[in-house]
């Protein structure tokens, strides 16, 4: 049995892409809802182009190396995969909070501006806690668009 986690684009400027999510069974503690920002459009399915990932429906495992110091802290991250984006293009769920701090990973929040997400960190660990009570491999992200 998997779960759905919701990902809808709201939100893209020239800098970034934001969407909103949605964790349908999140229990005390784990993140119910939050935000992503993304690099902008448009998708690609290439590595190295600071580009954001096409919309799908994703799975997921844990990643435990970056080279991202910032990031290394926070390890293991959610790892994003599917048949169009390999797992070597390495799209992680994990902490920042502007355009720049992204190649192409998905940055958590509980709050957004315009190029923005806020309390990363707290919302990966509330992420993170939620995937370890399910099980990560149960887990599948579904990325839509519905820009307002």
């Amino acid at each position: 049995m998997s779960v759905m986690v919701t990902v809808t684009r709201k939100w893209q400027t020239d800098h970034s892409t934001i969407s909103h999510f949605v964790v349908p069974d999140a229990k005390e503690g784990e993140l119910r809802e939050g935000y992503f920002l993304e690099r902008p459009g448009p998708d690609t399915t290439e590595s190295g182009l600071r580009l954001r990932i096409p919309e799908g429906t994703y799975q997921l495992k844990w990643q435990d190396r970056t080279s991202l110091p910032g990031v290394r802290p926070h390890l293991p991250l959610p790892w994003l995969f599917n048949d169009k984006v390999p797992a070597n293009r390495f799209i992680y769920v994990h902490n920042g909070n502007y355009p720049d701090n992204t190649d192409g990973c998905l940055l958590i929040g509980y709050t957004h501006s315009e190029d923005f997400v806020g309390r990363s960190v707290d919302a990966l660990r509330a992420f993170k806690k939620y995937l370890d009570r399910v099980g990560i491999d149960s887990v599948r992200l579904k990325i839509t668009s519905d820009y307002e």
